[in-house]
């Protein structure tokens, strides 16, 4: 004969899903490999379009309207510009004291020497390869005033972009090589429009 269940039993919990793992973030520091909003993305796409569009401008500006010229002109400014100019995006996660002042430092030499190199690069390039100038000095201050404020506004487009993605490193190397090639395409529109090319014969 079995025994009677007791009255007073309490039923079985109920079953618990299974909780869905997240990746392990130490305490403070930031998830760099969170997802990006649509919003995000199309906000990159639309500021990857701006190099491409003053690439155009400056067959606008200028003698040569070339567009295979000025975009050669614009990635030998944006090469030259990558090469300092990676330390404009230098950001420590805990930047204290005397990293902070180098930071700081970094930042400020690298403003200084990125729009004559990459002016050099883009002068360079249309001086020997598309033509020279009949006032070469002339061309290249031309250069490296479309240089510098092609840094500024990369500048501006990066950080906005980074503050945007929050602490998402997603995409970084893209934002930097878009401020690179602003400042590229910078120097290409004051190349072409402070240059008179030599006639030829």
């Amino acid at each position: 004969m079995r025994d009677a269940p007791f009255l007073d039993a309490a039923p079985p919990p109920p079953a618990v899903p299974p909780r869905q793992l997240r990746p392990f973030i130490p305490h403070g520091e930031p998830y760099t490999e969170a997802p990006l909003s649509a919003g995000t993305w199309a906000a990159h796409g639309g500021v990857a379009l701006l190099p491409l569009g003053t690439v155009w401008a400056a067959t606008r500006v200028g003698g040569d309207t070339r567009l295979g010229a000025n975009a050669a002109e614009a990635a030998a400014g944006t090469v030259l510009a990558s090469l300092p100019g990676r330390f404009l995006f230098v950001h420590p996660s805990y930047p204290l004291g005397r990293q902070m002042e180098l930071e700081v430092g970094a930042f400020g030499a690298t403003m200084v020497v990125t729009p004559p190199i990459a002016a050099l690069g883009t002068w360079g390039m249309g001086e020997v390869a598309f033509g020279d100038s009949q006032d070469r000095g002339h061309a290249y201050l031309g250069a490296l005033g479309g240089a510098t404020v092609g840094m500024l506004l990369g500048i501006a487009a990066h950080e906005g972009l980074r503050h945007l993605a929050g602490t998402s490193e997603r995409l970084d190397f893209l934002r930097q090589y878009l401020a690179f090639s602003l400042i590229g395409s910078g120097a290409t529109v004051g190349y072409q429009w402070s240059r008179t090319p030599t006639p030829r014969h």
